[in-house]
């Protein structure tokens, strides 16, 4: 069983693509390999080329702390599990949780939404040839999300709640 955790400074990489390198490791929970993430360079096909380094090293699981619903969504179907983790756990902790099945991510619905990608209709909506992200969208049929307003104040908030928006 092969394990593959994005990775930055020796840890569990906060947000899956922008991780520094990816650490696979072995059900002994032995670093096997240590590379350089390819998703650095931010496009579509940068990331295609993550997902397909990740299957080529024949993963099994992937832990994850904040990942995207596309990206979570390919595992998904690559049949590679996603197991939630926690950048301030250690790294054996993570490996060890990766057998609770609790833990799994199933849906891609569970990953956080791309509004950069909904906004700019794809990254092929120029052109609608596919350059690794699987949206083959044309112009004409995008959808718009809708834009919030959001009213700006100047008072306290306190870490970890948000203000109240009024509609």
């Amino acid at each position: 069983m092969i394990i593959a955790m994005p990775m930055s400074r020796e840890r569990l990489a906060s947000h899956f693509t922008k991780a520094l390198q990816i650490g696979f490791y072995n059900e002994q929970s032995q670093l096997i390999k240590l590379l350089d993430n390819p998703a650095l360079e931010g496009d579509c096909s940068a990331k295609k080329a993550m997902l397909e380094l990740i299957i080529q090293q024949g993963t099994d699981i992937v832990i994850a702390q904040n990942i995207g619903e596309r990206m979570l969504g390919k595992l998904l179907a690559a049949g590679i599990s996603v197991s939630k983790g926690s950048a301030s756990q250690t790294v054996a902790t993570l490996l060890a949780q990766t057998a609770d099945l609790n833990l799994r991510l199933t849906d891609a619905s569970q990953g956080r939404v791309s509004l950069k990608h909904a906004a700019k209709g794809g990254c092929c909506h120029s052109t609608g040839d596919g350059c690794g992200c699987g949206s083959k969208a044309s112009p004409s049929r995008l959808i718009e999300a809708p834009v919030a307003q959001v009213k700006l104040d100047k008072s306290v908030h306190y870490a970890g709640f948000r203000p109240l928006v009024n509609k």
